[in-house]
């Protein structure tokens, strides 16, 4: 695991997770943007860094514990803004449930709203992993040019913001275990209350309905966040083509959370 830092002239802290499958190089540019006005720690995991090859992607809980850990002795363990995009929120799960962190704003981008199944059967769970993993790994780790422009199109990015994401390096032990550790696994709610939460999703892809499925469903059982929909938008696309709208949109959301302290 790697942490490449910048901005660090700025008091406040903003640790930003990329997604699964893919590596951080996707998030250079908006990294850069967002230390115009933060510090920034941009997180590349295990298995997906290309300038670490001999690594080996373990399991959410594992990347989330060292990102913990890593902040609490260099940061006295504060966050000012968390981000996170579409698997990336699964890894700012696990951080929020972190006792020795303290976070002022979260912010799930493209995240997830259905959890994985849950199945006991080992039998199962392979098979499981063989056609969810596979179909994943064919798609996007190893896309050629049909490929891409099909993955482009579902979810709403260019060529050129897909070809800096892509990692084709990664093992396939790697992207089993991105999937594997996550089988029955479920989400806990009461985390959104350890933090100013914020959900969104840019719909203008097939890919962004799907997973922002189930946010009616959660509004109405009145769990903790704000949420905001970017209709123009695909996945992982404010962040990944629109670095200096997405800045503002961090820098809003991040001083509504400072004025709710405040109260």
């Amino acid at each position: 695991m790697k942490y490449f830092e910048f901005g660090q002239e700025h008091p406040e802290l903003m640790v930003m997770l990329h997604g699964g499958g893919v590596c951080y190089r996707g998030a250079l540019p908006v990294a850069e943007e967002m230390a115009k006005t933060y510090h920034v720690v941009l997180v590349a995991y295990d298995g997906f860094n290309p300038d670490e090859p001999e690594t080996q992607f373990r399991s959410v809980p594992d990347e989330a514990r060292r990102l913990g850990d890593y902040i609490v002795e260099r940061y006295g363990g504060k966050i000012d803004i968390l981000y996170g995009v579409s698997y990336g929120t699964f890894v700012l799960m696990d951080v929020l449930a972190d006792k020795w962190l303290t976070i002022t704003t979260t912010i799930a981008n493209g995240m997830p709203t259905m959890d994985y199944a849950d199945i006991k059967s080992p039998v199962l769970q392979n098979l499981y992993i063989f056609f969810l993993t596979g179909f994943s790994y064919w798609l996007i780790g190893k896309a050629g040019p049909i490929r891409k422009k099909l993955v482009c199109k579902m979810m709403g990015r260019t060529e050129e913001s897909f070809d800096r994401i892509v990692y084709k390096d990664a093992t396939w032990q790697s992207w089993v275990n991105q999937d594997k550790y996550m089988i029955g696994r479920h989400r806990n709610f009461d985390l959104f209350k350890r933090t100013d939460m914020y959900i969104w999703h840019g719909i203008a892809s097939s890919t962004e309905k799907k997973l922002a499925k189930h946010v009616r469903a959660w509004q109405d059982k009145g769990y903790a966040f704000t949420y905001k929909v970017f209709p123009n938008m695909g996945h992982g696309t404010l962040a990944g083509e629109h670095p200096r709208e997405f800045s503002k949109e961090v820098q809003a959301a991040h001083q509504c959370s400072l004025q709710k302290e405040k109260r």
